[in-house]
């Protein structure tokens, strides 16, 4: 050992009662949301994952019990993210922290800002194996440059809010309808800014461990709320999570009692490899990747999966291309068993 190769340094974090709550890392993101006015033009910046400084605001306003972020919205191609108040007074007091210790030390964790043009296309929201087959489609198509961020059905209709988005997968049931997304296009009034796009229809089911042996959905319901079973649960704001909690909450399950179920598995491909490899021994996800897995399953239901787009991007390149694809996505149907698609494929529906 060399001991004149060793460095010191010094990172400043902030702490809420105890919990970490602002870094250098966050702090930059903090400071360019604020100077771009866009989330996701700051992860591009820092070279960072969007879905995973989501995650970090999210529980860092759970922490603070206070919003970081909002939608600050705007007229044709306005919009987008602000700061709160709270917000910047962290910045502040970071800040000033910073200069507290520059004259000794240098700080952990700079990241090198790059900027980098906008994608041709940006798709966020739910994750869906159809739709990842779409955009190799796209890609093959001569559409190499698309950004994808898989958020979750609410994650991605609050991208459109924050104007990061070209195209949303969502899939949210209402029980107070019955119906399938459009209640909450209008729970974000975003019915002036987007269009309907039809999408198709998806099998979900419970995929089940290899060495179980169930054969009801209410057995499963049942085991899981004795404790006897662990879950692999989706994302918060993911359309699956929403639906298992609707479910569960019909049947008079507390959820908080299931082993497992604040466990956060971003696609249903992991849900599916969790399972088939023991670390839990159920989970809500598609038939189609249950059988990937060769996943024995207990049917759920058959749900909606559709796109929204802002109106004031569909006359791009990008989009029209995307859509030329949907309309043709029927083809891929018979080798993805657990879907459903009609001839109304890509059709723009009235909101």
């Amino acid at each position: 050992m060399k001991e004149d190769e060793i460095e010191v340094k010094v990172e400043v974090i902030l702490f809420y009662r105890g919990e970490p709550i602002i870094d250098f890392s966050l702090a930059e993101v903090l400071r360019l949301i604020r100077e771009k006015g866009s989330i996701l033009a700051a992860c591009r910046s820092l070279g960072l994952a969007y879905s995973r400084v989501w995650e970090r605001i999210f529980k860092v306003e759970k922490i603070l019990g206070v919003k970081l972020i909002e939608a600050k919205r705007g007229g044709r191609g306005g919009g987008g993210a602000t700061l709160t108040p709270y917000a910047n007074r962290l910045l502040e007091i970071y800040s000033s922290a910073v200069e507290k210790v520059r004259p000794c030390a240098s700080l952990l964790g700079r990241v090198p800002i790059a900027e980098k043009p906008p994608p041709e296309l940006v798709i966020m929201g739910s994750h869906d194996p159809l739709l990842e087959h779409l955009i190799g489609i796209l890609r093959s198509k001569g559409l190499s440059d698309v950004e994808v961020h898989w958020t979750g059905s609410l994650g991605g209709l609050a991208s459109i809010l924050l104007r990061e988005a070209d195209v949303v997968g969502i899939h949210l049931f209402d029980p107070e309808t019955s119906t399938y997304n459009k209640p909450f296009i209008k729970k974000f009034m975003l019915e002036r800014e987007v269009m309907y796009v039809k999408g198709y229809e998806r099998e979900l089911v419970f995929a089940l461990k290899p060495s179980l042996n169930i054969n009801s959905l209410d057995e499963v319901i049942g085991r899981l709320s004795s404790g006897e079973l662990v879950i692999a649960n989706r994302i918060k704001g993911s359309g699956t999570r929403l639906f298992l909690e609707n479910v569960l909450r019909m049947k008079g399950v507390d959820v908080s009692k299931i082993k497992g179920f604040e466990t956060e598995y971003r696609t249903h491909f992991d849900v599916a490899r969790a399972i088939a490899m023991g670390k839990a021994d159920v989970g809500l996800t598609l038939r189609y990747v249950a059988e990937l897995y060769r996943l024995s399953s207990i049917h759920v239901a058959w749900e909606k999966f559709d796109y929204v787009i802002p109106l004031d991007r569909r006359s791009k390149r990008s989009i029209q291309l995307f859509l030329e694809t949907l309309r043709k996505i029927n083809e891929l149907a018979p080798h993805f068993p657990g879907y459903r698609v009609s001839e109304e494929v890509g059709k723009v529906e009235p909101l």
